[in-house]
């Protein structure tokens, strides 16, 4: 099976941004086997995410760990795999001890694509888990409505 490398998009932001928004994202790496939920498991990725869970556990942050694909399969397919992968981040962060009460994760499908999907480049790079943390549940719970409200209509649908 081919490797699919789904780079977790974690940028520090500085300062906190207005309530509800996300206050930081922090760089992962997590490889999943081509088209599958299966964690590639490597020593780089178990220590990225120990250090992940850590970071979260000692600041008492919150975080949703969002999933997202390109648009090579059918939307209904990407949705589902991408609550998929999003949801086996999440386990795995809680497997290693992250508090359940801090986490979530959401599936995005190909709904919010950032770079273009009709390059090998652009393709490769909406392939991505991210992890977006939060100062509190309100604030955490609030984006996660926002953004089931904005890809409510979209989730479903091809994008080009």
């Amino acid at each position: 099976m081919k490797k699919l490398n789904l780079i977790a998009l974690l940028l520090f932001i500085a300062t906190s941004i207005a309530s509800a928004d996300c206050i930081m994202v922090k760089e992962l790496k997590v490889e999943f086997k081509n088209a599958s939920t299966t964690f590639m498991d490597n020593e780089k990725e178990n220590a990225k995410i120990e250090e992940f869970k850590d970071f979260i556990n000692k600041t008492n942050l919150y975080v949703l760990i969002e999933g997202h694909t390109n648009k090579l399969s059918n939307a209904r397919y990407n949705y589902e795999l991408s609550t998929n992968r999003a949801v086996k981040v999440m386990n795995k962060l809680t497997s290693k001890g992250l508090k359940q009460s801090h986490i979530r994760a959401m599936g995005f499908g190909e709904s919010t694509p950032l770079y273009s999907n009709n390059t090998a480049e652009g393709l490769e790079k909406n392939r991505r888990v991210i992890a977006e943390v939060f100062n509190t549940p309100e604030e955490l719970n609030t984006y996660v409505e926002n953004s089931k409200k904005r890809i409510k209509d979209i989730k479903f649908k091809e994008q080009r």
